[in-house]
């Protein structure tokens, strides 16, 4: 019923072919934070899709934002002791464009069909957990299995379907199984609490509307079988926001 927190990391895959003054840490195959001789901190992309990405460090005078768009190394200040930098460094991310700006004229289809077979069990404003970051989310109520089409075009981004664990606090948002898909104009469409190895689609794919993305499920911060959707916009510090959006055959957002 909600999305899940912000992505933290403090660990770190070090690479050993790099010189000895150099280092790199890898985060979940999304990006890199590089430094070299110099202390130049640097971050790049491991995947071709966008991210928005916030570096924390003691060394550092605030934390630092950038949204990685493209493969270019991205220049995130200078430290006067690397070494030092790499135990105590943190970063938050989330997928998505930071300079998204929703499309208000599109039009979302109705993620499962027929949609007068699944009814709204919550929906924007909800007093349950759609308030805040989640507030234009919508929830479904769907038996476990039923299948997921894509509201609107775009490229997976990212997915989850390993979890296997539900229940009704939001301390169980981690175990949420997920599809995320990028808009055209930098928002993201995630479907939320998929069935258990519940994806139908892989990172990298592109689908039309209507498209199959997987199976609901109950995964997460979940109390009964049902779908999460919601548009969202990546914001720093891990951080991400919802946004309005209409529906086809609906005049309300």
């Amino acid at each position: 019923m909600i999305r899940p927190a912000a992505v933290t990391a403090l660990c770190i895959l070090w690479i050993t072919a790099a010189p000895a003054a150099a280092r790199q840490g890898c985060f979940a195959n999304w990006f890199c934070i590089t430094t070299d001789k110099a202390g130049q901190i640097q971050a790049h992309r491991q995947r071709p899709h966008p991210v928005v990405v916030t570096l924390y460090s003691r060394q550092l005078a605030r934390p630092v934002t950038v949204s990685l768009t493209n493969d270019t190394p991205y220049p995130l200040g200078v430290v006067s002791d690397p070494a030092a930098f790499w135990p105590q460094m943190q970063v938050k991310w989330t997928p998505g464009r930071l300079d998204a700006s929703h499309d208000d004229t599109a039009r979302y289809a109705y993620p499962l069909q027929p949609a007068d077979q699944y009814p709204i069990v919550q929906g924007n404003n909800g007093t349950f957990s759609h308030q805040g970051r989640s507030r234009y989310a919508v929830d479904f109520a769907a038996p476990v299995g039923t299948p997921i089409l894509a509201a609107r075009a775009g490229m997976v981004i990212d997915l989850q379907q390993s979890h296997n664990r539900s229940g009704p606090t939001a301390d169980f948002a981690r175990y949420a199984n997920y599809v995320v898909v990028l808009h055209q104009d930098g928002t993201t469409g995630e479907y939320y609490h998929l069935q258990y190895h519940g994806a139908a689609v892989h990172i990298g794919q592109r689908v039309n509307t209507g498209a199959l993305l997987g199976y609901s499920g109950n995964t997460g911060f979940s109390s009964l079988p049902h779908l999460h959707f919601a548009v969202y916009k990546a914001l720093p510090d891990g951080q991400y926001q919802s946004v309005p959006f209409r529906f086809e055959s609906s005049s309300s957002k």
